[in-house]
């Protein structure tokens, strides 16, 4: 039989399991099987099967159905609950309809009857071989999505390092020079160059609460509970004397996360306060969640688990094509800076506190349509 090379040095890295209580069957079909692989793994019924499945975590399972103590299906539907994922292929001697079904009730991968066709079961390998390289690659892909994303992570906590400490530099600068004026002038300019230097402290207090929130001690610090209520709760506080109407929508059964409440509470207040911005004559927020399980084939750049997902949808104007990519860029901003200090870094805090907590944050938006900014963050354990 052809088998191209990737395949076969694929092979040669899997480690097979293969159950059969004849003996000589046993032994001979083994040979057959220990050639294309790269460790074969026997046992001789269904709990030895079972435990050495456990044990060694081979990549395929072959195994014959009647055998005593535990039979091939029932190993299978245990070896499921285990790696729901494993490709199993079933050999027997019979074609009976209750075999079949039971087989396709656990998610049998390839079902063989005896005399089992040589060829037919390196089909049935090459066919398990092919799934496994594609999952492979799945996840490989997965992983260089993860940690493009923390690369853009740590640029941003760079940016924002090197951004708030320009900001500290012009600040000190300022309040020495005004400290100067207001001891060399006359007495009349000292009150006007105080207020500067106050305005200056005032500024420097801002930045250095975004810098305590940043640098809290993860750990045991961190409070568990249904974060939805609060959230709720910092969003009407910013809509508080606007003309923007508030609608809720999340279920009961949402799990609950682990987190810093003064971090989530500087998130969604600076989301909330850009979706004030965005709609100035009034309009709409809609704030939803969702429990959430992401899988590998979700293409997200997390870690697959349970999760909960939450929305703020805005009636606003939109965000353009062009400034979308960079919203969570720091010091990035549409707004005229002037002399304000911290404009442009919400945003970038943002994502920086949720990728920390192990969750992302993205917007997506088109002109004239209002934007959504989605937050995942890992349900509690």
């Amino acid at each position: 039989m052809n088998i191209n090379r990737l395949d076969q040095n694929f092979l040669k890295t899997l480690t097979v399991l293969y159950v059969e209580d004849d003996t000589d069957t046993r032994e001979q079909f083994s040979e057959f099987l220990r050639r294309p692989v790269g460790t074969l793994i026997t046992a001789a019924n269904g709990v030895e099967g079972l435990e050495a499945f456990k044990k060694h975590l081979p990549d395929i399972v072959v195994t014959d159905i009647l055998m005593p103590q535990m039979d091939g299906l029932t190993m299978a539907y245990e070896i499921r609950g285990i790696v729901p994922s494993v490709p199993i292929i079933v050999i027997t001697a019979f074609e009976q309809t209750d075999y079949l079904l039971r087989a396709v009730n656990i998610g049998i991968d390839k079902y063989v009857t005896k005399p089992v066709n040589s060829y037919l079961m390196f089909e049935c390998l090459l066919e398990c071989v092919h799934r496994l390289r594609a999952e492979e690659q799945l996840k490989l892909q997965h992983q260089r999505e993860i940690g493009e994303v923390w690369s853009k992570h740590n640029k941003i906590v760079a940016g924002l390092a090197g951004g708030i400490a320009h900001d500290y530099n012009n600040m000190i600068q300022a309040v020495l020079g005004y400290a100067f004026l207001a001891k060399s002038g006359p007495d009349r300019g000292a009150v006007h160059y105080l207020d500067k230097i106050e305005q200056c402290s005032d500024d420097a207090k801002k930045l250095g609460q975004m810098l305590r929130i940043l640098g809290e001690d993860y750990g045991e610090n961190m409070q568990r509970g249904q974060l939805m209520p609060l959230i709720q709760l910092y969003t009407k506080n910013i809509l508080f004397n606007t003309n923007i109407a508030l609608t809720v929508d999340y279920p009961d059964d949402i799990p609950d996360v682990s987190f810093f409440e003064h971090q989530m509470e500087l998130v969604f207040s600076n989301l909330a306060t850009n979706a004030v911005e965005a709609m100035p004559t009034g309009g709409t927020l809609h704030l939803a969640a969702r429990n959430s399980t992401v899988t590998e084939e979700d293409a997200l750049p997390l870690v697959p688990g349970n999760y909960l997902h939450i929305t703020l949808t805005d009636s606003g104007s939109g965000i353009a094509p062009e400034v979308l990519p960079h919203i969570f860029d720091p010091y990035f901003s549409t707004k005229q800076r002037a002399g304000q200090k911290g404009m442009g870094l919400s945003l970038a805090l943002c994502h920086t506190i949720i990728m920390r907590q192990g969750g992302i944050i993205t917007a997506e938006s088109s002109p004239g349509n209002g934007a959504t900014f989605h937050i995942w963050l890992p349900a509690a354990k």
